[in-house]
């Protein structure tokens, strides 16, 4: 899936020039799948999309092909999915808050697999239409 998800990237930001506002529209594509990998490249690629004038497409795509290339890691990919989950906190039913904690928690001790959390999630959003989430490429990279 992950290369997928890179060959996606590599097409839609082909052009040498490709103006900041396109590289950051990828980039929110692809914070959840890049923090789950490494909350380190997350930061650094944050703080490489500030610099507007004389930004790095090439140095954009390294960073992601650097994060997509990295094992799942509990830590990281649990900070993820909490993070996915605010976008329902406020709106999901107890069942669907104690159903999230206990995958999670399942998730954590090795009873459950990532992408069944991530399909959880992704259910979520299409009951909360979610567009931002469901245009990521974050229930992709399973």
């Amino acid at each position: 899936m992950n290369n997928e998800i890179l060959n996606q990237v590599h097409a839609n930001l082909q052009k040498k020039n490709v103006p900041i506002k396109k590289i950051e529209q990828e980039w929110s594509k692809l914070k959840y799948v890049v923090l789950e990998k490494s909350p380190n490249l997350y930061n650094e690629i944050r703080q490489l999309l500030t610099v507007k004038v004389g930004y790095s497409r090439d140095e954009f795509l390294r960073l992601i092909e650097l994060a997509l290339t990295i094992e799942e890691n509990t830590g990281n990919a649990v900070n993820a999915l909490q993070h996915v989950w605010g976008y329902f906190k406020k709106l999901a039913s107890d069942d669907e808050k104690a159903s999230f904690e206990k995958k999670l928690q399942d998730y954590s001790s090795g009873s459950e697999s990532l992408s069944e959390l991530k399909s959880y999630l992704q259910v979520l959003s299409v009951k909360y239409d979610r567009k931002y989430l469901l245009k990521s490429y974050y229930f992709q990279s399973k």
